[in-house]
Protein backbone atom coordinates (compact mmCIF):
# COMPACT_ATOMS: atom_id res chain seq x y z
CA UNK A 1 0.00 0.00 0.00
CA UNK A 2 1.42 3.39 -1.00
CA UNK A 3 0.98 5.80 1.90
CA UNK A 4 1.89 9.52 1.78
CA UNK A 5 2.93 9.40 5.42
CA UNK A 6 5.61 6.84 4.61
CA UNK A 7 6.87 8.38 1.38
CA UNK A 8 10.14 9.44 3.04
CA UNK A 9 10.46 6.45 5.38
CA UNK A 10 12.56 3.44 4.50
CA UNK A 11 12.54 -0.06 5.89
CA UNK A 12 12.22 -1.32 8.55
CA UNK A 13 10.38 1.77 9.79
CA UNK A 14 7.73 1.52 7.05
CA UNK A 15 6.77 -2.04 7.97
CA UNK A 16 6.83 -1.22 11.69
CA UNK A 17 4.42 1.69 11.26
CA UNK A 18 1.94 -0.44 9.32
CA UNK A 19 2.29 -3.28 11.82
CA UNK A 20 1.54 -0.88 14.68
CA UNK A 21 -1.71 0.25 13.05
CA UNK A 22 -5.09 -1.22 13.84
CA UNK A 23 -7.30 -2.00 10.84
CA UNK A 24 -10.66 -0.22 11.03
CA UNK A 25 -13.65 -0.68 8.70
CA UNK A 26 -16.57 1.69 8.22
CA UNK A 27 -19.77 1.63 6.19
CA UNK A 28 -21.29 4.52 4.23
CA UNK A 29 -22.30 7.37 6.53
CA UNK A 30 -20.36 6.08 9.54
CA UNK A 31 -18.14 8.57 11.37
CA UNK A 32 -14.43 7.96 11.82
CA UNK A 33 -13.94 10.96 14.08
CA UNK A 34 -16.21 13.72 15.35
CA UNK A 35 -15.34 17.40 15.65
CA UNK A 36 -14.54 18.32 19.25
CA UNK A 37 -13.62 14.80 20.39
CA UNK A 38 -10.19 14.11 21.92
CA UNK A 39 -7.64 13.38 19.18
CA UNK A 40 -6.16 9.96 19.92
CA UNK A 41 -4.35 9.12 16.69
CA UNK A 42 -4.35 9.29 12.91
CA UNK A 43 -5.99 7.29 10.14
CA UNK A 44 -4.28 6.12 6.95
CA UNK A 45 -6.91 5.49 4.27
CA UNK A 46 -6.47 2.08 2.70
CA UNK A 47 -9.63 2.05 0.57
CA UNK A 48 -12.83 4.02 0.07
CA UNK A 49 -13.63 7.72 0.19
CA UNK A 50 -14.28 10.12 3.04
CA UNK A 51 -15.74 13.58 3.51
CA UNK A 52 -14.12 16.05 5.90
CA UNK A 53 -16.64 18.51 7.37
CA UNK A 54 -16.58 21.33 9.89
CA UNK A 55 -19.26 23.27 11.73
CA UNK A 56 -19.07 27.06 11.35
CA UNK A 57 -19.97 29.59 14.02
CA UNK A 58 -23.21 30.14 12.10
CA UNK A 59 -24.12 26.51 12.71
CA UNK A 60 -23.71 25.56 9.05
CA UNK A 61 -21.92 22.29 8.36
CA UNK A 62 -19.56 22.63 5.40
CA UNK A 63 -17.46 20.16 3.42
CA UNK A 64 -13.75 20.97 3.56
CA UNK A 65 -12.29 18.10 1.59
CA UNK A 66 -12.81 14.68 0.03
CA UNK A 67 -10.02 12.13 0.40
CA UNK A 68 -9.28 8.61 -0.75
CA UNK A 69 -6.61 5.90 -0.83
CA UNK A 70 -3.29 6.90 0.76
CA UNK A 71 -4.61 10.00 2.49
CA UNK A 72 -3.70 10.68 6.13
CA UNK A 73 -6.19 12.20 8.57
CA UNK A 74 -5.55 13.45 12.10
CA UNK A 75 -1.77 13.74 12.00
CA UNK A 76 -1.83 16.69 14.41
CA UNK A 77 -2.86 14.24 17.12
CA UNK A 78 0.63 12.76 16.95
CA UNK A 79 2.42 16.02 17.74
CA UNK A 80 -0.27 17.75 19.81
CA UNK A 81 -1.98 14.84 21.60
CA UNK A 82 -3.98 17.08 23.96
CA UNK A 83 -5.91 18.79 21.19
CA UNK A 84 -9.39 17.88 20.00
CA UNK A 85 -10.53 16.94 16.51
CA UNK A 86 -10.90 20.00 14.30
CA UNK A 87 -13.35 18.36 11.89
CA UNK A 88 -15.76 15.49 11.46
CA UNK A 89 -14.82 12.73 9.01
CA UNK A 90 -17.50 10.47 7.53
CA UNK A 91 -17.35 7.54 5.13
CA UNK A 92 -18.84 8.23 1.68
CA UNK A 93 -18.81 4.50 0.91
CA UNK A 94 -17.24 1.40 2.45
CA UNK A 95 -13.92 2.47 3.94
CA UNK A 96 -10.91 0.68 5.42
CA UNK A 97 -8.24 2.56 7.33
CA UNK A 98 -5.18 1.81 9.43
CA UNK A 99 -5.36 3.69 12.70
CA UNK A 100 -2.09 4.66 14.44
CA UNK A 101 -2.64 5.64 18.05
CA UNK A 102 -0.60 8.26 19.91
CA UNK A 103 0.98 5.65 22.26
CA UNK A 104 1.96 3.45 19.29
CA UNK A 105 3.48 6.44 17.50
CA UNK A 106 5.43 7.51 20.58
CA UNK A 107 6.88 4.01 20.91
CA UNK A 108 7.84 3.91 17.24
CA UNK A 109 9.52 7.31 17.11
CA UNK A 110 11.69 6.51 20.13
CA UNK A 111 13.09 3.54 18.24
CA UNK A 112 12.86 4.91 14.68
CA UNK A 113 13.37 8.72 14.41
CA UNK A 114 12.57 8.56 10.68
CA UNK A 115 8.89 8.20 11.55
CA UNK A 116 8.89 11.63 13.22
CA UNK A 117 10.57 13.12 10.14
CA UNK A 118 7.78 11.67 7.98
CA UNK A 119 5.11 13.39 10.08
CA UNK A 120 6.98 16.70 9.84
CA UNK A 121 7.06 16.38 6.04
CA UNK A 122 3.35 15.60 6.01
CA UNK A 123 2.54 18.66 8.12
CA UNK A 124 4.68 20.89 5.89
CA UNK A 125 2.88 19.61 2.80
CA UNK A 126 -0.46 20.27 4.50
CA UNK A 127 0.53 23.90 5.16
CA UNK A 128 1.61 24.34 1.53
CA UNK A 129 -1.70 22.98 0.31
CA UNK A 130 -3.73 25.25 2.60
CA UNK A 131 -1.70 28.26 1.46
CA UNK A 132 -2.38 27.37 -2.17
CA UNK A 133 -6.11 27.00 -1.48
CA UNK A 134 -6.23 30.40 0.21
CA UNK A 135 -4.46 32.03 -2.72
CA UNK A 136 -6.85 30.29 -5.12
CA UNK A 137 -9.91 31.48 -3.20
CA UNK A 138 -8.66 35.07 -3.44
CA UNK A 139 -7.44 35.15 -7.04
CA UNK A 140 -9.13 32.42 -9.12
CA UNK A 141 -12.59 32.88 -10.66
CA UNK A 142 -15.43 30.69 -9.38
CA UNK A 143 -15.93 28.88 -12.70
CA UNK A 144 -12.33 27.72 -12.66
CA UNK A 145 -12.42 26.81 -8.97
CA UNK A 146 -15.45 24.60 -9.55
CA UNK A 147 -13.72 22.87 -12.46
CA UNK A 148 -10.61 22.33 -10.34
CA UNK A 149 -12.65 20.72 -7.57
CA UNK A 150 -14.34 18.37 -10.03
CA UNK A 151 -10.96 17.36 -11.43
CA UNK A 152 -9.42 16.83 -8.01
CA UNK A 153 -12.25 14.67 -6.73
CA UNK A 154 -12.39 12.75 -10.03
CA UNK A 155 -8.73 11.84 -9.53
CA UNK A 156 -9.65 9.78 -6.46
CA UNK A 157 -12.79 8.32 -8.03
CA UNK A 158 -11.17 6.57 -10.96
CA UNK A 159 -9.31 9.27 -12.84
CA UNK A 160 -10.05 12.34 -14.98
CA UNK A 161 -11.61 10.56 -17.94
CA UNK A 162 -14.93 10.17 -19.68
CA UNK A 163 -17.51 8.46 -17.50
CA UNK A 164 -15.93 9.14 -14.11
CA UNK A 165 -18.67 10.16 -11.69
CA UNK A 166 -18.09 12.70 -8.93
CA UNK A 167 -20.83 11.89 -6.39
CA UNK A 168 -21.03 15.31 -4.75
CA UNK A 169 -24.05 17.56 -4.53
CA UNK A 170 -23.98 21.14 -5.76
CA UNK A 171 -23.83 22.27 -2.15
CA UNK A 172 -20.82 20.02 -1.56
CA UNK A 173 -19.06 21.55 -4.57
CA UNK A 174 -20.01 25.01 -3.35
CA UNK A 175 -18.40 24.27 0.02
CA UNK A 176 -15.24 22.96 -1.62
CA UNK A 177 -15.01 25.88 -4.04
CA UNK A 178 -15.81 28.53 -1.42
CA UNK A 179 -18.83 29.82 -3.31
CA UNK A 180 -22.61 29.91 -3.02
CA UNK A 181 -24.78 27.13 -4.35
CA UNK A 182 -26.54 29.34 -6.96
CA UNK A 183 -23.19 30.53 -8.28
CA UNK A 184 -21.86 26.97 -8.50
CA UNK A 185 -25.04 25.93 -10.30
CA UNK A 186 -24.29 28.56 -12.94
CA UNK A 187 -20.71 27.29 -13.27
CA UNK A 188 -21.93 23.72 -13.66
CA UNK A 189 -24.43 24.74 -16.30
CA UNK A 190 -21.61 26.38 -18.28
CA UNK A 191 -19.49 23.23 -18.01
CA UNK A 192 -22.44 21.10 -19.12
CA UNK A 193 -23.16 23.42 -22.06
CA UNK A 194 -19.52 23.14 -23.16
CA UNK A 195 -19.77 19.35 -23.16
CA UNK A 196 -17.24 18.94 -20.35
CA UNK A 197 -19.61 17.32 -17.85
CA UNK A 198 -23.04 15.82 -17.48
CA UNK A 199 -25.17 16.62 -14.44
CA UNK A 200 -27.18 13.99 -12.61
CA UNK A 201 -29.07 13.95 -9.34
CA UNK A 202 -26.47 14.12 -6.57
CA UNK A 203 -23.41 14.44 -8.74
CA UNK A 204 -21.44 15.27 -11.89
CA UNK A 205 -20.09 12.92 -14.56
CA UNK A 206 -17.17 13.75 -16.84
CA UNK A 207 -18.30 13.79 -20.48
CA UNK A 208 -15.15 15.14 -22.14
CA UNK A 209 -11.97 15.20 -20.05
CA UNK A 210 -10.05 17.34 -22.54
CA UNK A 211 -12.70 20.08 -22.50
CA UNK A 212 -12.86 19.95 -18.71
CA UNK A 213 -9.09 20.28 -18.34
CA UNK A 214 -9.02 23.22 -20.76
CA UNK A 215 -11.45 25.03 -18.46
CA UNK A 216 -8.83 25.05 -15.69
CA UNK A 217 -6.96 27.88 -17.38
CA UNK A 218 -3.56 26.33 -16.66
Amino acid sequence: MAVDLLASVGEPERSRVLAACRVRRYTKGELLVREGEPADGLHIVESGHLAVRRTLESGDNVMLDVVGHGAVLGELALVLPERTRSATVAALDDVTTRMLSVPAFDALRREHPGVTDAVCVLLAERVERLTAQLSEALHVAVDERVARRIVRVAEIYGGVRRGTAVPLTQQDLADLAGATRPTVNQSLQKLAASGAVELFRGGVRIADAAVLLRSLGE
